[in-house]
């Protein structure tokens, strides 16, 4: 096995595209970035979480779906998380709350982001 692959501690059967946020250089130029794909597990359920991603921090918000990544992916507040689901059903939203999950040793396992 080559030592560039890990596996989760949960099976990842699903993809979400995050999109990163347009960036302008000096020239006032706007250049925005493909979407990139990362694997997930995904549960749709329906929960109120604790949001860090506007300007009432701590305010509860619904979220209607978990995703699960392996590790700590580079997963920001301003970007933009699709997925979309076996009945072709698309989420498209902000992250509500960036939660990673970490083992004893400190290094982080899981990271959770609620849309």
């Amino acid at each position: 096995m080559d030592g560039d692959v890990t596996v989760a501690l949960i099976p990842l059967k699903q993809t979400v595209l995050v999109h990163k946020p347009e960036t302008t250089n000096d020239w006032g130029e706007t250049t925005s970035l493909p979407p990139i794909t990362l694997k997930c597990r995904a549960d749709e359920k329906v929960e109120y979480v604790k949001n860090f991603a506007s300007t009432t921090l701590n305010a509860e918000v619904l979220s209607s779906v978990q995703l699960l990544f392996n590790k700590l992916p580079d997963i920001r507040y301003d970007d933009v998380i699709e997925f979309t689901n076996e009945l072709d059903v698309t989420v498209k939203r902000k992250p509500l709350l960036i939660e990673p999950i970490r083992m004893i040793n400190g290094k982080p396992t899981l990271t959770a982001v609620y849309l």
